[in-house]
């Protein structure tokens, strides 16, 4: 693996991206994406939330040329293609709670990125959870949650008196 390659859980950064600081990023709205500077050519990986679509693109200089485009439910797509020569495998993997992405040349790995979007922080110093973090995280569900559960009682009690 080369210096630049991180494997990290949480959000992945790099200082050497093109595309700023983050490499993998996941939004509900806008999907998983991820980016690999390799060689001469930066790849962008994209896939949808909602529709299982998965696009790779080779961007080099100005040009942007799609090698991969799949709809794929499973948790590991691979996606093959080959570029001035070299082979190159990209394949996406999506699990409850996170993603990866993991780049082959050659059938040789040379870089991944992995995050975690469960949510939970742990202070790796001390071991300990991030109650702020954790309870801040909680609280919309909880408030929908007793909304939901107190209409839903009001109701029957209108219902059933």
């Amino acid at each position: 693996m080369n210096q630049n390659t991180q494997r990290k859980t949480g959000t992945a950064r790099t200082s050497n991206s093109a595309h700023g600081d983050t490499r993998i990023k996941v939004n509900m709205t806008n999907g998983i994406e991820a980016w690999f500077d390799v060689d001469d050519i930066t790849l962008h990986v994209w896939c949808s939330n909602w529709t299982g679509r998965e696009v790779v693109t080779v961007c080099q200089g100005d040009d942007k040329r799609v090698v991969s485009d799949k709809r794929s439910w499973r948790f590991k797509t691979p996606h093959a293609f080959e570029h001035n020569g070299q082979h190159y495998l990209v394949a996406f993997s999506v699990g409850f709670g996170g993603a990866g992405v993991e780049l082959y040349r050659n059938g040789v790995l040379i870089d991944s990125d992995q995050i975690n979007t469960t949510g939970i922080r742990i202070d790796p110093a001390t071991g300990k959870l991030d109650w702020r973090h954790a309870l801040k995280n909680l609280a919309l569900p909880l408030i929908l949650g007793l909304a939901v559960g107190i209409g839903f009682g009001y109701l029957a009690g209108l219902t059933f008196k």
